[in-house]
């Protein structure tokens, strides 16, 4: 009787001593699987998931801040080929007083015209200038929010702590102020591939333009 409950006894022990060799074999295997993920993210050892994206390439690759270009040189061209009008009208006038002579009272008439045109020139002019470089800081702002959405978006879907902006710099040319200034706003200073996340917020923009 107290053999067989000895071997009860021994099974038991064997059968827990095997789980308990498997779970640890589970746990190390998970916690591989879970470091080589953590890898390929972008997730450092600590946990930390940060990602870094450059804010000029994508403006030059998203496709609607491509559309607003081509609508406001469309502007410009309008507003470019009234004011070449204008300029051409008036230089036609000169050529038409001088031909007036001194004192005349068509020459003198024909002198205000000349003066209230270049005065419509000018006043034109800037507000051609104006309303430009309004339209430009409307467009560039919608096109900021909307980068600045998409990538908060993806941060928060794939479970981001941290996205800092990047800048690729040029430092060649300029004075020495100026390359100090310009190293000086510099911010990621080294970032691996794995952490780059430019690309994804580029396709992703575009995706839902082509949408």
């Amino acid at each position: 009787m107290n053999m067989k409950r000895n071997n009860s006894g021994g099974k038991i022990k064997n059968i827990f001593g095997l789980a308990v060799v498997c779970f640890c074999l589970c746990v190390f295997s998970l916690n591989n699987v879970q470091a080589a993920e953590a890898k390929e993210s972008g997730v450092p050892s600590g946990g930390l998931k940060i990602g870094v994206v450059d804010l000029n390439a994508i403006f030059e690759k998203y496709e609607k801040r491509k559309q607003f270009d081509g609508l406001l040189k469309e502007e410009e061209q309008k507003h470019q080929k009234v004011i070449s009008d204008k300029k051409k009208e008036l230089v036609s006038l000169n050529e038409k007083i001088q031909l007036l002579d001194l004192g005349s009272e068509a020459r003198r008439s024909n002198e205000e015209i000349g003066e209230r045109k270049a005065m419509e020139l000018e006043s034109y002019a800037k507000y051609a200038e104006k309303l430009l470089t309004k339209k430009y800081k409307q467009y560039f702002e919608s096109v900021y929010k909307e980068v600045c959405k998409e990538i908060e978006e993806l941060g928060k879907s794939e479970r981001y702590d941290l996205i800092i902006k990047k800048e690729e710099q040029e430092l060649q040319g300029g004075g020495i102020s100026e390359l100090q200034f310009k190293v000086g706003i510099k911010a990621v200073l080294y970032h691996s591939d794995a952490v780059d996340i430019t690309n994804k917020v580029i396709a992703n923009l575009n995706k839902k333009i082509q949408k």
